[in-house]
């Protein structure tokens, strides 16, 4: 058999075309009860009406008739797949955008550039009086705190400081085999009786203990 023998490994067993559709019809409808909640509860609403009626569905549920009746035709004219039960994203198509005046965001970016990561409170006042020079209106400190955030007004690497404990070289991390008296073990705990707060703290010898 030549090498450029087109070979052809089945992992499982090969099934009719009415077998697969069965396969995969069950598959998607697993995919969906998986994805959304929301789709399992419109299909066991469909199916208890299917068992009992219309009337004791809505009764049952209580759901509104018109609601039911589109989840229904979703279901029926999509073949019975589950996933078209799935609800769609209720997000608009147009979407608000923030407008604000191009001279303002070079200004907050410019003394964002000049003056370090200054924060909003600090170029409120500046932005105010700016803006009142061309006489255009200024924008809050929400909007300032957006366009330094969404337009990544930042031009200087953050300096995290770490802080130094003084006690990590005294800390234990195991505890030492006692031979003799003079380990102690320590702990506290924090009890309010009547509002009142009150430390409790216990000192065991190792060694004695």
């Amino acid at each position: 058999m030549p090498a450029d023998f087109n070979h052809k490994r089945y992992l499982l067993p090969k099934l009719s075309n009415f077998k697969y559709r069965v396969i995969m019809k069950t598959l998607e409808n697993s995919l969906a009860f998986d994805i959304s909640d929301v789709a399992g509860f419109r299909h066991h609403v469909i199916c208890h009406y299917y068992k009992y009626g219309l009337k004791p569905t809505l009764e049952a549920f209580n759901i509104r008739k018109s609601t039911f009746y589109d989840w229904k035709n979703a279901y029926e004219l999509n073949k019975k797949r589950v996933i078209f039960l799935v609800p769609k994203s209720t997000k608009p198509q147009h979407v608000r955008r923030m407008q604000t005046d191009w001279r303002l965001v070079e200004f907050i970016k410019q003394m964002r550039r000049d003056y370090g990561n200054v924060g909003k409170n600090i170029i409120k006042p500046f932005l105010d009086v700016y803006a009142q020079e061309f006489g255009i209106n200024s924008v809050s400190l929400t909007t300032i705190g957006k366009i330094i955030k969404r337009r990544h007004f930042t031009f200087e690497e953050r300096i995290h400081i770490k802080r130094k404990n003084s006690f990590k070289k005294l800390r234990t991390r195991k505890s030492p085999k006692v031979y003799s008296p003079g380990f102690i073990q320590m702990d506290s705990i924090v009890v309010y009786v009547n509002k009142e707060r009150h430390l409790f703290m216990s000192v065991i010898d190792i060694y004695t203990g």
